[in-house]
């Protein structure tokens, strides 16, 4: 036998070596990558449903309560469930209306990386939008098109 060469029974045991070091490796890098893409995926459709409502909230003059319920459709159920819903709106046109979304990370991911330290719960997706009111809603239902009477 040659100098440098593995005997064939003993590759077996090298190969298996190699396996046990990578294997852990390769595997927190995999769960990484689809942790941080689900995580990016529910963070766009946040940050779409906060502007969205926003929107609705500033050019139709909806109800605060019209506007969460919307923002909750457009999360879907997974990420509504325990979302937190904030709506300020304005009193006047011209006004900036706002709308504040939270939602846990833990509902948008399976916790994937608990096993290296970096755990989802007590973590949350955030986003914010706001927009020039154009129409108020009343407090009977109609709407107002302009500025307030003097």
């Amino acid at each position: 036998m040659k100098p440098g060469r593995v005997p064939l029974g003993r590759r077996g045991a090298i190969l298996s070596m190699e396996l046990v070091l990578v294997l852990p490796i390769f595997l927190l890098l995999i769960f990484g990558i689809a942790e941080f893409s689900m995580l990016m995926s529910a963070h766009a459709r946040v940050t779409s449903a906060a502007q969205s409502g926003v929107r609705l909230m500033s050019l139709s003059g909806a109800s605060a309560s019209e506007v969460e319920e919307r923002v909750g459709e457009l999360l879907g159920g997974s990420l509504a469930a325990g979302s937190v819903i904030n709506v300020e709106p304005a009193e006047y046109a011209g006004q900036i209306g706002r709308i504040h979304v939270r939602v846990p990370m833990s509902s948008a991911s399976p916790d994937l990386l608990w096993m290296t330290g970096f755990s989802l719960s007590d973590r949350y997706l955030e986003s914010s939008a706001a927009m020039v009111v154009e129409r108020v809603a009343l407090t009977d239902g109609a709407e107002a098109d302009s500025e307030p009477a003097l």
